[in-house]
């Protein structure tokens, strides 16, 4: 019983942690994060805390593969709750409300990579499931009889990478239009989500709608 409690406490100091590193990234961006004033926050001394995360690094690992499961769930569930004609649509819109009310956590996955700081393999393992739920999502997609230049190469480099190891489909085209459709999507969820709309007169919704009908299109 001794051992439940030790584990339940740090566990809720873990959490505790994360929740202000949180406070800190929406802040200051991840140059605020410091374990030192996390300690602070929490009444600890840094080395106290310590014993909770090795560095920072440990804690940047925890918040992003955090983020990658909260976002993965949230996109895997639209697309479960649609009809598959509706499930790309679903799946764009989920993404990009999930930024829209995180976009700090959106920015720590997709934004410009942390100095310094080398994001291990279960890290690449976790984002690949959000790919699968995205390559999924395209597989309900009209698409042309043949790739595009563009698809065909992508085709070939992502062979045996990650999510988009070989599948059924000869060629690789669905993996290669599936990452070609998450960039389209994730270029305009990210200049929205950094302000770059800001002062430009036009709705950024009706820029991301117009992106994704082509997208359903296979414009």
């Amino acid at each position: 019983m001794a051992t439940a409690r030790r584990e339940r406490y740090r566990q809720q100091t873990r959490e505790e942690a994360k929740a202000v590193a949180l406070t800190q990234l929406a802040e200051s961006g991840t140059a605020g994060i410091s374990v030192n004033a996390i300690a602070k926050a929490m009444g600890m001394t840094g080395p106290a805390l310590y014993r909770y995360f090795a560095g920072r690094d440990e804690l940047l690992t925890e918040l992003i593969t955090d983020a990658y499961r909260d976002l993965a769930a949230v996109a895997s569930a639209a697309v479960d709750a649609a009809a598959p004609a509706d499930r790309f649509r679903a799946l764009a819109h989920a993404l990009r409300d999930w930024a829209k009310r995180q976009p700090d956590r959106y920015l720590l996955i997709y934004g410009t990579p942390v100095p310094g700081y080398r994001a291990p393999a279960e890290t690449t393992e976790i984002a690949g499931i959000l790919m699968r739920t995205i390559l999924d999502a395209c597989a309900t997609l009209d698409r042309p009889a043949a790739p595009t230049p563009l698809e065909a190469e992508l085709a070939r480099q992502l062979e045996g990478v990650g999510p988009w190891a070989p599948g059924p489909e000869p060629g690789g085209e669905l993996k290669s239009r599936a990452l070609a459709t998450w960039t389209r999507l994730h270029g305009v969820i990210s200049l929205e989500v950094q302000g770059q709309f800001s002062g430009m007169g036009f709705d950024p919704a009706a820029l991301f709608e117009a992106e994704v009908g082509a997208l359903v299109r296979g414009a």
